[in-house]
């Protein structure tokens, strides 16, 4: 597997089965400089380079519980044919997600699910300052499929935390969260209005 680290944008240009042109397609992380969990690299795996999402607890603090949300739209002037003056939304995705357990068995079984990824068999909590990989629920095959439908010639995925549970010692509890929350991110559909605008089309 391939690691990328998040330090621009990714970019791709990906011809799907009779797309002429290609369709290009762009991964940025929401910037979120008081997140207590930040979004700092894309796991590629084969041709899908949304492989995973990894993330990194920059806290002292143990996390029990994080939601990671992916969103997918059209840009503006990006319609493949015709005109195109507003961003158009494709779909979106938000999955609470926790750290993997890496135990030789736990390993084994995920591995046949790709469940391995933080969204269940052997999840534990994300301990102070550690980075782990959640299983990203979009694929550029899926995207490219997608995008005839909406007439896109560039796909824009933003992704993002939503929010993070923390926990009082190195368990998980029964306490209530989030401890912390981006309503933007929760709330809207657009993660970043000033990234979506960058990447209008000309």
């Amino acid at each position: 597997m391939k690691t990328i680290l998040l330090c621009v944008g990714l970019a791709f240009a990906v011809r799907g089965s009779g797309q002429t042109p290609p369709v290009q397609l762009v991964i940025d992380p929401v910037i979120q400089k008081d997140a207590p969990v930040q979004v700092v690299g894309i796991e590629g795996n084969g041709d899908n380079a949304l492989y995973a999402v990894i993330i990194k607890n920059a806290t002292d603090k143990y996390v029990g519980d994080i939601a990671v949300t992916w969103t997918a739209f059209r840009p503006v002037n990006c319609a493949a044919s015709g005109p195109a003056r507003r961003i158009e939304q494709m779909t979106r995705v938000s999955q609470s997600a926790h750290a993997v357990d890496r135990s030789l068995f736990t390993s084994l079984v995920n591995s046949l699910f790709h469940s391995h990824l933080g969204l269940g068999g052997g999840s534990r909590v994300l301990k102070p300052h550690e980075q782990t990989e959640i299983a990203s629920w979009m694929s550029r095959t899926a995207l490219l499929e997608m995008a005839p439908k909406y007439n896109a010639k560039k796909v824009l995925v933003q992704v993002g935390i939503a929010y993070v549970t923390f926990t009082t010692d190195d368990k998980f509890t029964t306490r209530n969260g989030p401890d912390w929350r981006d309503k933007t991110v929760e709330q809207t559909n657009i993660l970043d209005a000033d990234d979506a605008a960058r990447q209008a089309c000309g």
